[in-house]
């Protein structure tokens, strides 16, 4: 991986100088794209049907971001797991959420298809890192369809669509996780 990125450096100075930027321009940029491939987006480490999130990291080099894609279709009541990179960060976790948007058009909703939630307030029946959920029927949670009703059968997606996971993770420094998948 440290070799791309020399290679992006070296490149990116390269153009640099030939569009007369100069040495300090070109040394400007190269450091600001390593900057960029070493930044940290997100402290949640997201899977479905065992499938870890990844990013793009040469377009997150290059642009300073790349969004989380899940790579291969996942099942239409996928397993949703999350790990917690750096857990002192989050500080008391309070409430944890997970929401699937359906792509509409060029875009995604703006409703949720499922929402995935406790209804206890109480911190201890929130969702747990480090830990498997069938969203067909998640331990411990309840699942509300589009129109806020129970969706007594869990999340049940349709079968080659492409969609977006958001996971929020409530606590003393917050965080919201988009990842992008399709359906098998």
């Amino acid at each position: 991986m440290k070799r791309w990125i020399a290679a992006a450096l070296a490149a990116s100075g390269l153009v640099a100088l030939m569009a007369g930027c100069g040495v300090t321009g070109a040394a400007s940029t190269g450091f600001r794209m390593f900057q960029n491939s070493e930044r940290v987006d997100s402290h949640l480490k997201i899977m479905l049907d065992g499938q870890a999130a990844t990013q793009d990291q040469f377009k997150k080099t290059v642009s300073g971001y790349s969004q989380f894609t899940i790579s291969e279709p996942v099942g239409t009541s996928p397993t949703l797991r999350f790990e917690i990179i750096e857990p002192e960060r989050f500080g008391r976790i309070t409430m944890v959420t997970a929401s699937i948007y359906q792509k509409f058009e060029a875009d995604y909703s703006h409703q949720a298809e499922f929402t995935v939630y406790t209804k206890n307030n109480d911190p201890q029946a929130q969702m747990k890192p480090n830990t498997d959920y069938n969203l067909a029927g998640p331990t411990g949670q309840s699942v509300m369809d589009l129109y806020g009703k129970d969706a007594p059968g869990g999340v049940q997606l349709k079968p080659g669509m492409k969609y977006m996971l958001t996971l929020t993770v409530k606590a003393d420094k917050s965080e919201t996780a988009q990842i992008y998948f399709t359906t098998k």
